[in-house]
C-alpha cells in the first residue's frame, strides 16, 4: 500500500490503484484499469498504459505525433501540453516527459483527458486517464499520484537513447533555450483551434428582451408592440412564434428558470475588448458572447451584437477554453513581473510598443514581446473574480492587483493549471460555494 494505493505488476509496470478499483482485459502491451462500476449515464474513470520496447523516438516527435492524432478528433480541444518529470526505474534518475490535457464534447457528456508520455532507451511509454468534467476535483489528483507512483518493475535494458525516427518537428527556439530542453513549436495549435460561431446573432434588444422572458412563455401585446424590430428578429431566428416561444426559445431561457449561477468574462488588448455572459441552471447554460478575445478583430459578430446559445452546463468551461482561448503554450519563469498600474495598462492597450521596463530577464523579455490579451471571469452573485494575462507564445500569467501599491503583479501559470482554477471555479459556483451562509 502506497498514500491507500495498492501496488501490482501488470504488462511489466509496477502499477499503483486503489484497492477497489477493477483491471479489466486490454491487449498485452496495455494495462486498463477502471473506477468500480457506476450508474448508467454516468462516465467511468479509467487509466490505459501502453508500453513499447522498440521504436523509441525523440519526445518532441513523439509528443507533436500525438497532438495531431488528438486535433482531428471530433468535438476535442487541446488545453496544454507541458513538461514532466519522473522516476521510471526504481532508485533511478528522473525522467522527462510530456503531460498533454484535452477535453472532448461527445454524446451528451463532456470527458477530460490526462495523457503522460516517456521516450528513452526502455523504449516508449503512454499513460492515458479519462472522466467526465464534474469529477475533475477528485479524480485529476488522484490519477496523477497513481501516474507519479508508477514504476518500470525491472530496470531498462542499456540501449541506444531516443533518437529521430523520420522528420522532427520544429522546435520552439526560445522555449527550448529557456526550458533547457529541446521543446517542440505548438504555436500551430493556436491557429489551428480558434473559437467558430456556432450560435445565433442576436443584437442586444433582442437579448434584452429574450432575457425579460426568463419567467414567462408568451409577451404581452404592449410589450410585443414597443419592441417590433427585436420580435422580428427572435421571430426569424425560430425563437418566437408570434409573441410566444417557440420549443427551442423555451430551451435557450431554461437556465434562467431554475438559475444556479451566472458569469460575465470580458477580454481587452490593443485590437478592443469583449465580453460574454453565462446563466447556468437546470443542466445547461445560456451564453451570450462577444467576438473571441483571439478574434477581436473579427467581424463575424456585430458590434453591440453577441452569439447567443445554449449548451450543456459541463460544457460552460470548455466554451470559455475556446473564446479565450486556452491553448497549448510554453510558460517559462519563476518570479512575478511587478508593475506600475499605468504600465500595465499602457502594455495592455497599446501593445508590444511600449517601452519594456529596464533589467528584464530572458523569460520577461520574450513574454513582453508577445501579444497580450487580459481576461477576466467573475461569478456576478458573490463578485468574486478571477484574471490572465495571456502573452502569447509565453502563456499565460495570473494577474494580481496590489490595492496598497495599486501595482499588478503577473505570475507565469502553466495553461493546465489556468484550467483546473476554472474549472474548479465554475464546477463551485454552481454547487453553491460561493453563496452568503
Amino acid at each position: 500500500m502506497n498514500g491507500g494505493l495498492t501496488s501490482e505488476v501488470a504488462a511489466g509496470l509496477l502499477v499503483s490503484r486503489p484497492p477497489d478499483w477493477e483491471q479489466l482485459d486490454a491487449p498485452a502491451d496495455s494495462v486498463v484499469l477502471a473506477h468500480p462500476p457506476v450508474p448508467e449515464g454516468h462516465f467511468r474513470p479509467n487509466l490505459v498504459l501502453r508500453r513499447s520496447e522498440s521504436d523509441s523516438v525523440s519526445l518532441p516527435r513523439l509528443s507533436t505525433a500525438a497532438l495531431a492524432g488528438t486535433l482531428v478528433l471530433p468535438g476535442t480541444h487541446i488545453i496544454s501540453s507541458e513538461l514532466w518529470h519522473q522516476q521510471l526505474d526504481p532508485q533511478g534518475p528522473m525522467v522527462e516527459g510530456r503531460q498533454q490535457r484535452f477535453v472532448r464534447v461527445a454524446e451528451g457528456q463532456v470527458v477530460c483527458v490526462d495523457r503522460w508520455l516517456f521516450s528513452d532507451t526502455g523504449g516508449s511509454l503512454e499513460a492515458t486517464a479519462s472522466y467526465a468534467l464534474e469529477q475533475h476535483t477528485g479524480m485529476r489528483p488522484l490519477f496523477e499520484d497513481m501516474v507519479f507512483q508508477m514504476r518500470r518493475a525491472a530496470p531498462a535494458a542499456a540501449g541506444i537513447p531516443a533518437g529521430p525516427a523520420g522528420a522532427e518537428p520544429r522546435l520552439d527556439q526560445a522555449a527550448s533555450r529557456l526550458l533547457q530542453t529541446p521543446a517542440e513549436d505548438l504555436a500551430p495549435l493556436r491557429a489551428e483551434q480558434l473559437h467558430r460561431v456556432s450560435g445565433q446573432i442576436s443584437g442586444p434588444e433582442s437579448l434584452s428582451l429574450l432575457l425579460s422572458m426568463a419567467n414567462r412563455d408568451a409577451l404581452g401585446r404592449f410589450d410585443a408592440a414597443g419592441a417590433r424590430e427585436p420580435v422580428a428578429e427572435l421571430q426569424a431566428q425560430g425563437i418566437l412564434d408570434g409573441r410566444r416561444l417557440t420549443p427551442a426559445g423555451r430551451e435557450l431561457v431554461q437556465p434562467l428558470r431554475g438559475l444556479q449561477a451566472q458569469f460575465t468574462a470580458s477580454a481587452v488588448g490593443p485590437d478592443g475588448s469583449t465580453g460574454m455572459d453565462a446563466w447556468l441552471g437546470g443542466g445547461s447554460a445560456l451564453v451570450a458572447a462577444g467576438p473571441a478575445a483571439s478574434a477581436l478583430k473579427s467581424t463575424a459578430i456585430p458590434q453591440g451584437s453577441c452569439e447567443l446559445l445554449n449548451i450543456d452546463a459541463a460544457a460552460l468551461p470548455v466554451f470559455l477554453a475556446k473564446w479565450l482561448p486556452l491553448v497549448p503554450s510554453w510558460t517559462v519563469g519563476q518570479y512575478p513581473l511587478r508593475l506600475s498600474g499605468e504600465l500595465f495598462e499602457r502594455r495592455l492597450n497599446a501593445g508590444s510598443a511600449v517601452e519594456a521596463p529596464e533589467g528584464l530577464g530572458e523569460a520577461e523579455a520574450r513574454m513582453w514581446a508577445q501579444p497580450w490579451v487580459g481576461w477576466n471571469i467573475e461569478h456576478v452573485h458573490s463578485g468574486r473574480k478571477l484574471g490572465w494575462v495571456t502573452a502569447g507564445d509565453a502563456g499565460p500569467f495570473l494577474a494580481t492587483a496590489d490595492p496598497r501599491s495599486g501595482g499588478v503583479a503577473l505570475e507565469p501559470e502553466p495553461v493546465s493549471a489556468v484550467w483546473d482554477t476554472l474549472v474548479n471555479f465554475i464546477l463551485a459556483a454552481a454547487q453553491g460555494a460561493f453563496d452568503p451562509r
